[in-house]
């Protein structure tokens, strides 16, 4: 029957248009095997990658190619070429950034800082809640890390301000390549959607014509079947890709402006103690400083945090305030008191310190005295020392 015709030609033509990314297959395969983890994320990551390549293929040897010219139309090809490329060169850039770049693991500077002050160190155990200027201790790694960073079990280590591991990615999304990762929904959104409006018009033509040859009548174009098939495979695409990314763009973009992460959104113990009270400050802390690399998926120019330490409006009244969730009443050292702004950058002391100074000064190091250097509750529980049976230390950190 005609309409069993219909589905081989379908099939058929599809294969036919997605034949030329089998020239970017031997660079998947390599990232792939480098990957590792099975093969869903490979799969996933695949499939991504095939999904912007076919999106950008069709567009632009099928549309602008030859559908626009056999239509008479030649003139649109310049503008929309531009157009649609930026964006979709843009994508395929910043996934590819946020795919393959650290997400923030802990790095080894605040391991050394962390062994060098000790016990100094008022460590908290891990917990479902906000937890500013603490140190943590993660069960898994059985080492401290800072505030806002959090273990992924796929990944294995502790990620600094921990978002969520996406799947899409085989990779974390994180401090490391947050920005990035932002980069990515907005531009793919905003590609699907110039390409699917661009190319509305014109699918509307190629639908009429793909009705006409399913019921056995001659079209009135001179099209190719292929390319009628690759070009509807292309708008609903788009309007998949769109409907996908829309919902999850809204809710990655309200977290970015407040200042959370999607495993902080469910903290309930207190009011967010990072946000910095304006959406532009808040974003600060993802893009950096405001400049021409906001728009392009490469490495902040002008951080405003380390990823170790972030303001907050908690402050602890002392160095074991992590281990009994004692506060001070001096709320918010960065707060501006003035009623025009409620928030305002660090300024005095905490602005001239950087690297270790600042850690110490934000987790409330303090120096002790040397008989007071021993175990405490916490470290004989997490077994982090051993004692002889006299009580004296033995061993050393593990």
């Amino acid at each position: 029957s005609s309409h069993c015709w219909f589905q081989r030609r379908f099939f058929v033509s599809f294969l036919a248009a997605i034949l030329p990314l089998s020239i970017a297959l031997p660079e998947i395969s390599n990232r792939m095997d480098a990957m590792g983890g099975g093969w869903w994320p490979q799969a996933t990551v695949a499939a991504c990658l095939a999904a912007f390549l076919y999106e950008g293929y069709t567009y632009n040897t099928v549309f602008l190619g030859r559908i626009l010219p056999a239509l008479g139309q030649e003139d649109q090809v310049t503008p929309y070429l531009i157009g649609f490329n930026t964006l979709w060169g843009l994508t395929l850039w910043s996934y590819l950034r946020v795919s393959w770049t650290n997400p923030g693991a802990v790095p080894p500077a605040w391991h050394e800082f962390s062994n060098k002050v000790g016990l100094a160190l008022p460590i908290a155990p891990g917990m479902k809640e906000w937890q500013p200027g603490k140190a943590t201790m993660c069960r898994f790694c059985v080492r401290p890390r800072p505030e806002r960073a959090h273990h992924c079990a796929i990944c294995g280590v502790c990620i600094m301000r921990l978002d969520h591991h996406c799947p899409w990615l085989n990779n974390c999304v994180g401090f490391g390549n947050h920005k990035f990762f932002l980069q990515t929904c907005i531009y793919a959104l905003l590609g699907c959607v110039v390409g699917f409006c661009t190319a509305a018009p014109t699918l509307v033509i190629v639908a009429q014509q793909l009705k006409l040859e399913v019921h056995g009548i001659a079209p009135t174009e001179n099209l190719s079947l292929n390319d009628e098939v690759a070009f509807v495979a292309f708008g609903a695409l788009s309007v998949f890709i769109s409907m996908f990314l829309s919902p999850l763009l809204y809710f990655q973009l309200r977290l970015a402006l407040t200042n959370k992460t999607t495993i902080e959104d469910n903290y309930v113990n207190m009011s967010n103690p990072f946000d910095q009270g304006g959406p532009f400050r808040n974003l600060s802390q993802i893009f950096g400083k405001f400049g021409p690399d906001w728009l392009l998926p490469i490495t902040v120019w002008r951080p405003t945090v380390d990823g170790i330490a972030f303001p907050h409006s908690v402050d602890r009244s002392g160095p074991l305030a992590a281990l009994n969730g004692g506060f001070s009443d001096n709320e918010d050292y960065s707060r501006d008191r003035s009623p025009q702004s409620k928030w305002a950058p660090l300024t005095g002391i905490y602005s001239s310190k950087t690297g270790e100074d600042f850690w110490r000064m934000h987790y409330q190091v303090e120096d002790l005295k040397e008989d007071m250097q021993k175990p405490s509750t916490l470290d004989l529980m997490l077994g982090c020392m051993q004692l002889d049976c006299e009580g004296n230390q033995k061993g050393s950190y593990v």
